[in-house]
């Protein structure tokens, strides 16, 4: 537990004690010190203890490739041209990251070496010759991921699928064209379990398989995936709703609402349980609006790196207005180093609170990053429907 002291000065740094006039105000005074020593001692000892998790901030990244520019690039993020050792041939760099240790982002190494043109050319960097605070380096499908030694990061994949997995057709009257929808259903389906509905619901495809592993080793409950696939051509318009003309958006929204939810619902008889809906970006963005005007379809809202809706340019032109008495909850969050989007989130997590609008937020150590979107949801998951 960490010791607190207040202590109460005046004047150059002299404790504020009556005037010593007598041997016993001397005798006070220098136990009152001795005190104050004591609870300064033990509040540091204290607080190295608390502290040990976020002691190291500091990334070293190097490369021992032959090259002759080597940069570390954050996945939207941080970036940093690293600087070539004339002894080694090695390319080292370093970063502060606060709460490192607990941090999971995406990153590439880029490499580039003349030719014997003198022209630069991009490599492909050699996997075995990245270090990250002399550990090796982790790559995940096409790009680099730090995960901090205190990060939870346990989440494997099933291989073979317990539940199944479908993507299908839907024809929308609103839409005026067929949309698809991906499917996960668990191997156990009560007349309660919960609906997840995706925006980008492309990525329920790549999510089902570690969603599925969490159900079958008992660690969350059932969940039925519905991931609505994002449009070719119209994404942005369809998922930020901008000024009122904006068709795109509201029959995008007819079609959710009253074509999805209606025909997806009915595939579980006498269904009855609560829906949720997550998304990312601007996909966060339709989540978002959901939430605030239509309070009563979902229980939870997700919104991830919530990008246009909600910051203060897209406020100004198009104002929120909060008119219900109760809303879903929001579970929201953001990272760190996309610089404006996470300003625009913080600043919003203020408003919705001033409204009495429930809802916990999250600062991730990253950029606008799609391998943290997924292990952030992995964990809300896991919390939120633990079994």
């Amino acid at each position: 537990m960490r010791v607190s002291c207040t202590v109460l000065w005046e004047g150059e740094g002299e404790i504020a004690l009556p005037d010593p006039i007598s041997l016993k105000h001397q005798e006070m005074e220098s136990l009152f010190k001795a005190i104050v020593l004591i609870c300064l001692i033990s509040s540091c000892q204290n607080s190295e203890k608390i502290d040990q998790r976020a002691v190291s901030q500091t990334l070293i990244v190097s490369y021992s490739g032959d090259a002759d520019v080597v940069q570390f690039k954050m996945f939207e993020g941080l970036h940093q041209i690293l600087t070539k050792d004339t002894v080694t041939g090695r390319f080292e760099g370093t970063l502060e990251i606060p709460n490192l240790n607990e941090a999971i982002f995406s990153y590439d190494i880029v490499v580039h070496k003349k030719d014997s043109l003198g022209q630069m050319i991009e490599l492909e960097p050699k996997n075995h010759l990245v270090k990250l605070n002399q550990n090796d380096a982790i790559k995940e499908s096409d790009r680099f991921i730090w995960i901090g030694k205190y990060r939870n990061d346990n989440y494997l994949k099933n291989e073979e699928l317990a539940g199944s997995l479908i993507t299908k057709s839907m024809t929308s009257e609103f839409l005026e064209e067929k949309r698809e929808i991906t499917v996960y259903t668990p191997e156990e389906v009560s007349s309660t379990v919960p609906y997840v509905y995706f925006t980008d619901g492309s990525v329920v495809s790549e999510y089902a398989p570690y969603i599925d592993r969490l159900i079958s080793t008992n660690r969350i409950k059932p969940i039925k995936l519905v991931g609505i696939h994002s449009s070719s051509s119209n994404r942005y318009e369809e998922y930020v709703k901008g000024g009122d003309d904006n068709e795109l958006f509201k029959n995008h929204e007819k079609f959710v609402y009253n074509e999805v939810l209606n025909t997806m619902e009915k595939e579980v008889e006498n269904w009855e349980g609560k829906r949720y809906l997550f998304g990312f970006s601007n996909g966060a963005a339709f989540c978002t609006h959901a939430g605030l005007n239509h309070p009563n379809v979902f229980e939870e809202i997700i919104a991830f790196s919530t990008a246009d809706y909600i910051s203060s340019i897209a406020r100004v032109m198009n104002p929120i207005k909060f008119e219900f008495d109760e809303y879903p909850k929001f579970y929201m969050g953001a990272g760190r180093y996309e610089s404006s989007i996470f300003k625009s989130n913080v600043e919003f997590l203020e408003i919705m609170k001033d409204n009495d609008i429930p809802v916990n937020f999250k600062e991730f150590v990253s950029g606008h990053d799609f391998n943290v979107w997924r292990i952030e949801f992995l964990e809300y998951l896991e919390s939120r429907f633990k079994k």
